[in-house]
């Protein structure tokens, strides 16, 4: 029953989006005094839906993989590069585009955050090399951890505008690393201590079992609080949005612009580099896609709720620019050696 609804979840996810998106809209211009009665209440309670929602893939991170990234020195190298140098530049480039200083803090957190579970389930949809995907995702959200408070300093430095980076800092840490923390408890409490004994193919059979039980459920935890982090982000602006419509206008347009480059620069340059395809479409994956969620907590915790407004949008176009890179894998097959 779970796997059937998170299979059509997924499947829909795109247009539950809007749905999303519309109820918000709606929910934020019946209940405006509320929300701008309650800044206190409705800014926690999106941070708890937030971390809800990055908890499920934080159980799912494999991180004893990590043992096996030394034989895939170039593939992490080009990745780290894409994640930690192409789009944090890119991305304070494209901020400047924008018509509000909170906006444009809101879309360079959104493309300093690490990758999500999510990104690992394409690179299996696209029959990718998932071991790397997950070494890949490991390192992003470690190299995260300094790498967001550092670039957003940076840009407010650049952009003559002052941010608490102490809050900043202190965001970071309670939503990448609490979730992490826990997810890996769980994740030992329901995998690991149930396959204590057991040896070879055994434990790999019974670990596979119970990670097949586990990920419809953990799918479906993701998308629910997903969609309603996204409602939450966009009532608590509804008003500005639906004054100011440019506002989703820049916000899908810009990040529309951001993916196609980051994806196209990748594709590039695994070509170059004579990477297979299983190995490229982990790398494309991990080093465009991002955890918005992550974005969204960090916006409200540090920044502001209109600063929120970015990552609550993205996921507009994030999911169909991915879904058609998807569909390009015939030509990316015959461009990268299987």
């Amino acid at each position: 029953m779970i796997e059937r609804i998170a299979r059509h979840m997924r499947r829909y996810l795109i247009a539950y989006t809007f749905l999303s998106l519309m109820v918000g809209v709606l929910v934020g211009l019946k209940f405006a005094g509320f929300f701008k009665s309650n800044p206190k209440l409705v800014k926690n309670v999106i941070v708890t839906f937030a971390i809800l929602t990055i908890y499920p893939s934080m159980v799912q991170l494999k991180t004893e993989e990590l043992a096996r990234s030394v034989r895939m020195f170039k593939e992490i190298v080009i990745s780290m590069f894409f994640v930690f140098l192409l789009a944090p530049f890119l991305a304070m480039a494209f901020a400047k585009l924008f018509s509000d200083i909170d906006l444009a803090l809101g879309f360079v957190t959104s493309n300093v955050v690490p990758a999500s579970s999510a990104s690992i389930g394409f690179v299996l949809i696209a029959e990718g090399n998932i071991e790397l995907a997950t070494i890949l995702a490991v390192l992003s959200l470690f190299g995260a951890l300094p790498a967001i408070p550092i670039y957003l300093s940076f840009y407010a430095s650049v952009s003559a505008v002052r941010i608490p980076i102490d809050k900043i800092v202190s965001a970071v840490l309670y939503t990448l690393v609490t979730p992490f923390v826990a997810g890996q408890v769980t994740r030992f409490l329901l995998v690991y201590r149930r396959v204590k004994g057991m040896e070879g193919e055994e434990k790999f059979k019974k670990m596979m079992a119970i990670e097949m039980k586990l990920k419809p459920i953990l799918s479906l935890a993701t998308m629910v609080t997903m969609l309603i982090l996204i409602a939450l982000l966009v009532a608590s602006k509804a008003e500005v949005i639906v004054e100011k419509p440019r506002i989703v206008g820049e916000i899908v347009a810009l990040q529309s612009v951001m993916l196609t480059t980051l994806f196209g620069a990748i594709t590039i340059l695994d070509k170059i580099f004579k990477l297979t395809y299983r190995d490229h479409m982990a790398v494309a994956f991990i080093s465009a896609t991002k955890n918005q969620s992550v974005a969204a907590a960090i916006a409200v915790m540090a920044l502001s709720l209109k600063s929120a407004i970015v990552p609550a949008l993205i996921p507009i176009i994030q999911a169909p620019i991915v879904i058609g890179y998807l569909h390009l894998h015939p030509w990316l097959r015959k461009v990268f050696k299987v």
